[in-house]
């Protein structure tokens, strides 16, 4: 049986698939998937547009798929045919500019609400966010679902506040209720989830009926960046990872070939960040004790700190101290970050960062041993080896064309021009900048 179809009771008819598929999204159970293996829960808190209004019943479709840590040139050092059949018939960038840090959640949640790390909140993976008191982490569930730690509004909230149903088969931000909206279709992140699975799920919505079916979809695969962060870009488990991922794009492609509106969706293709090796004497150790009162709150290829006390003149002289102690790394009083990194307007970021040079870390002595020989990313959004893919398709888009480089906070002005909503008030990036993307 086509596994798109959801199974209610063990089985479903052909005919009656779409409201099976339906029952379930909207359920805040688990699915039951063919064979009886239960698929990941879905979101309990319905959207909030109730539907497609009147006037998105005709608008186009737009399904954001992201590869985790697929660095920019595995296009080209990779066998990649559905993702070069994209290209083809579409456009193309060189390279996606990742937002600072370059890690999986902050340019993940800047593609979603075209906002910097600064301004959205999501500073890091994990972080220490001072207005909370509280720690956010990736590992956290309660961390990660609540929405008071998001800032912005991604495109899927967007969508639902102006009368478009949304949907998310895993996506930073999805799974919290977003200034109160999640979209109406959503799953809590299982990594265990079959990438093929979640290509089914995504094709399951698109054959809803016109008034539940979303016009947005966010789809998210990791296999690229586990196999790069455990072997390394240049690896033979890469290279699989990229098959594999290549592949469930084809079946993407083919599923949404065969939908009689499958000529209205746009697919769009990015990945958050790329992959380097930190090998050898590449760690810059940092003794904390040497600082009383003093916290290091994440490390690696950046570092946020905060001094406790004694205000300004304080933090300079603990700046100038770790700069002494780590001489090959930029040190920074927060409001001295480069402006383009645009990693200074949050207090979220600490009072101190370090930025690590290309290829090396900052780590205490007890997490030393563990950033030594290890594949990474985090560093300077322009080191090239940080930079991601973004590749695009659909009525309009142009056809056979190749860009330069394209920052990630502009793709949701793309996004929102494509599916004809109106961009929220705080947005970073601008259509103009992404204008070679869109036909006309």
């Amino acid at each position: 049986m086509n596994k798109r179809l959801f199974l209610l009771g063990g089985c479903a008819l052909l005919l009656a698939g779409a409201l099976a598929a339906l029952w379930f999204l909207r359920s805040g159970t688990t699915e039951v998937a063919e064979g009886g293996e239960a698929a990941p829960p879905l979101c309990t808190q319905p959207g909030f547009s109730g539907g497609n209004s009147d006037r998105h019943l005709e608008a186009p479709y737009v399904i954001l798929v992201s590869f985790d840590g697929f660095r920019w040139d595995y296009l080209d050092l990779y066998e990649t045919p559905n993702f070069d059949r994209v290209a083809r018939e579409g456009t193309r960038a060189d390279r996606l500019i990742p937002v600072f840090p370059t890690k999986t959640f902050p340019t993940h949640y800047s593609l979603a609400t075209g906002m910097y790390a600064e301004n959205h909140g999501l500073v890091g993976n994990s972080f220490w966010a001072p207005d909370k008191e509280a720690r956010y982490s990736i590992g956290d569930r309660e961390t990660v679902m609540d929405g008071t730690f998001y800032g912005g509004e991604p495109i899927w909230v967007t969508a639902e506040r102006q009368g478009m149903v949304a949907a998310s088969y895993f996506f930073v931000g999805s799974e919290a209720a977003i200034g109160g909206v999640r979209p109406t279709y959503c799953h809590r992140f299982d990594g265990s989830v079959p990438i093929d699975d979640r290509v089914d799920g995504a094709l399951a919505w698109l054959e809803l009926p016109p008034e539940e079916r979303p016009h947005v979809i966010t789809l998210y695969f990791s296999d690229v960046d586990g196999a790069g962060h455990d072997h390394g870009p240049r690896s033979a488990e890469v290279d699989a990872a990229v098959t594999n991922v290549d592949a469930a794009l084809g079946r993407l492609l083919d599923g949404v070939a065969q939908l009689p509106h499958g000529d209205q969706v746009h697919m769009v293709l990015v990945s958050d960040h790329g992959m380097m090796f930190t090998g050898g004497d590449s760690v810059d150790v940092l003794d904390m004790d040497l600082f009383p009162g003093v916290r290091l709150a994440e490390s690696g290829p950046y570092a946020n700190i905060f001094v406790d006390e004694g205000g300004p003149e304080r933090e300079a002289q603990v700046r100038d101290s770790i700069a002494e102690l780590i001489p090959r790394a930029d040190v920074y009083l927060r409001g001295d970050v480069l402006r383009r990194l645009r990693y200074s307007e949050n207090e979220r970021v600490g009072d101190i960062v370090v930025v690590s040079a290309p290829g090396r870390q900052v780590a205490t002595p007890a997490r030393a041993r563990r950033f030594r020989d290890f594949y990474n990313h985090g560093w300077d959004n322009l080191v090239p080896e940080m930079a991601g893919i973004l590749v695009a398709s659909g009525p309009r888009i142009p056809r056979g064309k190749r860009t330069g480089p394209v920052e990630a906070v502009h793709v949701y002005p793309l996004i929102a021009e494509i599916l004809g909503l109106e961009p929220h008030d705080e947005v970073d990036g601008t259509l103009d900048s992404i204008a070679d993307f869109l036909r006309n």
